[in-house]
């Protein structure tokens, strides 16, 4: 790419989100959720049964994708993105699925009062109160934002 843009990711053309759309990556199909599982139900089916040996091969395809157009456009021949993945049409799953482990998240996030946990915990056992869960959240607005404008 082309040192003025910085990165791949700042490349201003580049529009495609379905590359790096984690959240609706276990959503499409109940099938691909859990491979191993589905090969195990087809193995615990009937062998010699001619519907079991076409889900299994349906099943050793993988999922089905159109083959695009394997980066030529109207333009001629693209080289521009070796991973095809910039244009929807020269992708494949392969690539999508790469794509998408790279940009998995990789962090668990904590709630904002985590960091003052014993605090809180503090401040009700000096009361001897019941400790809540979580910090309450009061107070954090300020008056001029909870005073009605009419």
């Amino acid at each position: 790419t082309d040192a003025s843009f910085g990165n791949a990711g700042d490349d201003p053309y580049d529009v495609t989100y379905y590359k790096r759309d984690t959240g609706r990556r276990y959503t499409s199909d109940p099938t691909s959720l859990h491979r191993d599982l589905e090969k195990i139900k087809l193995e615990l089916l009937p062998e010699d049964d001619p519907r079991v040996k076409e889900a299994l091969e349906e099943f050793e395809k993988g999922p089905g994708s159109s083959p695009g157009n394997k980066g030529t456009f109207a333009t001629g021949k693209s080289d521009f993105d070796p991973s095809g993945l910039r244009a929807t049409m020269s992708t494949n799953w392969e690539a999508t699925e790469a794509s998408l482990d790279a940009n998995m998240p990789d962090h668990l996030p904590t709630p904002t009062w985590m960091a003052e946990q014993e605090e809180i915990v503090a401040w009700y056992e000096e009361r001897d109160l019941p400790v809540s869960i979580g910090g309450t959240g009061y107070g954090n607005i300020p008056i001029h934002a909870r005073v009605a404008r009419w």
